[in-house]
């Protein structure tokens, strides 16, 4: 009897410890599936998606409509990708992009604004944001400046933007840059005009005489690449034109200021009028 027993005790307790097994096991079909690694250029779409809504490109304008503070309505605006570029600085892969928004409905003065965004692109084609500098006005009736991305130095690479302003009597432009160095900075380097005239002015004396402006003067500046081998290049600026003291042509020579992160651009460079 006990002989039968036995057997039959040892056949029930394989059969529930199976049953128990099974139990914590999840079926094959509740395993939820990898998701598959996105390509590089997919993985840049998907960061601008994720900041900037699904309407966000690579190419071409993306309509949106931004809540402002300060009116009680959606703004419209268009963006795009206005500057991309892939750079190598101190041995590490990045992507510089340029976010331009350009407010539709904007008054002649207004200023546009530009995300400078710099990725930095892992080994395995994996995206993150290295720096940023978000927000940055420039331009007039609600369009930024137009941008471009451009060796510094030969460890730094930064955005250019210029843009135009007119105001009574005279047109400006200006020249402004952001720099990155691989360091996580991305830094505003400084501005100076470009151009700028007063031809449309009229100043009159207290005897009633009047004379237009006599300012038409241009600074034309563009990074020194004649010593490669800096980690910052200097700014050449070539002034030519009419100035508040007359004729000028001459050459300058701008440095870097690493404690500032910025060029010590002079005064000079940036009147809007003579005294």
């Amino acid at each position: 009897m006990a002989t039968r027993v036995i057997p039959r005790l040892i056949s029930l307790l394989a059969v529930a410890l199976l049953a128990a097994c099974q139990q914590g096991t999840p079926a094959q079909n509740d395993v939820p599936a990898a998701k598959p690694k996105l390509s590089y250029e997919a993985g840049v779409l998907a960061l601008l998606q994720e900041r900037y809504g699904a309407s966000a490109q690579l190419q071409g304008q993306w309509a949106q409509q931004l809540n402002d503070p300060d009116l009680d309505h959606a703004r419209p605006v268009h963006r795009d990708i206005c500057a991309d570029q892939a750079i190598q600085v101190q041995s590490g892969s990045y992507r510089m992009l340029a976010v331009c928004t350009a407010y539709d409905d904007a008054s002649p003065i207004e200023l546009g604004s530009t995300d400078f965004i710099v990725l930095r692109r892992a080994a395995d084609d994996g995206v993150s944001v290295a720096a940023e500098l978000l927000g940055q006005g420039s331009g007039t009736g609600g369009k930024p400046g137009s941008v471009t991305a451009l060796q510094m130095g030969a460890n730094a690479w930064g955005f250019q933007v210029d843009d135009e302003l007119v105001v009574v009597g005279a047109l400006m432009r200006n020249r402004a840059w952001y720099l990155f160095d691989g360091d996580k900075t991305l830094s505003s380097a400084g501005w100076l005009r470009s151009h700028l005239d007063d031809h449309n002015a009229i100043d009159c004396n207290a005897s009633g005489n009047c004379s237009h402006g006599r300012l038409d003067l241009n600074f034309d500046a563009v990074p020194d690449d004649s010593q490669p081998q800096l980690a910052y290049w200097p700014l050449r600026v070539q002034e030519k034109g009419r100035g508040c003291a007359g004729a000028v042509n001459k050459s300058h020579s701008i440095d870097y200021d690493t404690a500032q992160l910025r060029y010590s651009i002079p005064s000079t460079m940036q009147i809007e009028a003579c005294n």
